[in-house]
């Protein structure tokens, strides 16, 4: 992932790695839930509809977690 990224971004990634179609509003729960990341502030532009804001991973969730991520459920 890039310093800077958005949840769509994020999701993506997850999805292709995982091999799941995850369901947005689920996975932006999970995300906020979970305090992986955190806004920075600023948004892209270039996303063809609305500004999406921009997240970048919380550098604290290390320590806080010996195993940072998200638990995506069983079955496929």
């Amino acid at each position: 992932m890039p310093r800077a990224f958005t949840l769509t971004q994020l999701q993506h990634t997850v999805e292709a790695i995982s091999g799941r179609h995850l369901h947005k509003q689920n996975f932006r729960r999970l995300v906020e839930q979970g305090k992986l990341v955190e806004p920075t502030g600023e948004s892209e532009k270039s996303t063809g509809g609305r500004p999406a804001a921009l997240f970048r991973f919380r550098r604290e969730v290390q320590a806080e977690r010996p195993a940072p991520g998200l638990r995506l459920g069983g079955g496929g």
